[in-house]
């Protein structure tokens, strides 16, 4: 049992370094940092996850880090230890610690601001974002009216239903434009969701796009390696501010629960290519969905001069912001075009009308944190004809 424990690592280490190889290649093209190659090994160490080694040129990653961390983590450490490698091989200095000199390479190399402490790499002193971090005091109380005035929403009383929605949305317009100028000074943040799946079918991208539409959040297509696996997954990375994030991200895992419910419902229907009318389908009802949103913010939009110049230049400087956010993780990306596609015009005709109804609830789980979708003026979706962004990772 040993013997094939240790023939498992074994195997699992070489596919492993091959990858750090890999995204230290990555990296440094990513970042135009012109390091070489190290030497990259894989410890057993549980207290020193991480460390550089100037004499004989080696970066050490611990097997308990990648097996017990997700790959993100993984690519923090490494990037504090291709930090300290910059300090020795960039600027000849090997006394530069921790110092300012170490975390000017950091931020070269896009590292997040904790893993640019001394403790870093230590399993006690090792920070791995946190997904689910607390919005601020004026968000959570904001999307808990909107969240109770949403519940409402799924109400059986059809004028009482419109009529909570409507006020969410004007809420949420509201909040949005009123932001800008309480919060300057905000964090952005940066979260990926994992989709983990070797592809990105098309109904994933036109979700992305309708994201990076409704919300004033980025939206980015990548990938993430599965230490466990040895498979890269495609991922959908959103950036933007905390409240707007974390809305984001429930209406995209609604929008999955959603279609493949209706789907499962309907598919009975369709006679031909199952393949085809699935995914027809899927892009009508998300069709659908974009024409309600539409209407809503036609019907919520705010008129007047003085009102909209009012708020251009705080959502201008929000937007740069967002802008020098994405730069700073994602500093060369590309746009890819969307290609044409067989579909089953039966299932999205279908599906359009369909989608129109779609009706956003709150989380089952009553204790879930609060992400919710806004209907306000500030929703506008572009799904046709919008290419998703790839971080065009050099392979």
């Amino acid at each position: 049992m040993a013997d094939s424990t240790g023939q498992l690592d074994c195997r699992l280490h070489a596919a492993w370094l091959s990858q750090l190889a890999r995204e230290h290649r990555d990296i440094c093209f990513q970042h135009a940092v012109p390091l070489q190659a190290p030497v990259l090994i894989i410890s057993r160490n549980r207290t020193q996850l991480g460390s550089w080694s100037a004499m004989d040129r080696t970066i050490a990653l611990s097997h308990f880090l990648i097996s017990g961390h997700p790959w993100s983590v993984t690519l923090q450490v490494l990037k504090h230890e291709m930090a300290h490698q910059m300090v020795s091989e960039i600027h000849g200095r090997d006394d530069a610690g921790h110092g300012p000199l170490f975390r000017e390479c950091c931020s070269r190399l896009g590292l997040d601001a904790p893993f640019h402490r001394a403790r870093a790499d230590l399993a006690e002193g090792l920070v791995a974002a946190d997904p689910g971090s607390a919005t601020t005091e004026q968000g959570r109380q904001i999307i808990d009216k909107v969240r109770k005035l949403l519940a409402l929403g799924g109400s059986d009383n059809e004028h009482e239903a419109a009529l909570a929605i409507r006020r969410a949305g004007e809420l949420l317009a509201r909040y949005r434009l009123d932001f800008d100028s309480l919060a300057e000074d905000q964090g952005l943040v940066h979260r990926t969701l994992n989709t983990f799946s070797r592809i990105l079918p098309a109904y994933r991208k036109s979700i992305c796009s309708l994201l990076e539409s409704c919300f004033a959040v980025r939206v980015i297509c990548a990938s993430l390696y599965d230490p466990r696996a040895d498979v890269c997954h495609k991922t959908i990375e959103l950036l933007g501010r905390e409240e707007e994030v974390a809305i984001a991200e429930y209406c995209y895992h609604f929008l999955e629960n959603r279609l493949q419910t209706l789907w499962e419902r309907h598919r009975c229907r369709f006679d031909g290519n199952g393949r085809v009318a699935k995914k027809s389908y899927y892009l009508g009802l998300l069709a659908g969905f974009r024409q309600t949103l539409e209407r809503s913010r036609r019907a919520s939009e705010p008129g007047g001069k003085a009102s909209a110049g009012e708020t251009a230049l705080p959502a201008l400087r929000d937007q740069q912001r967002l802008e020098a956010f994405v730069a700073f993780r994602f500093p060369r990306l590309r746009r890819m075009r969307g290609r044409s596609t067989a579909m089953n015009g039966a299932a999205y005709r279908q599906a359009v009308a369909e989608g129109r109804e779609i009706i956003l609830r709150r989380p089952v789980d009553q204790d879930a944190p609060p992400r919710l979708l806004p209907w306000g003026s500030f929703v506008r979706v572009v799904m046709e004809g919008a290419g998703a962004l790839d971080a065009g990772r050099r392979r």
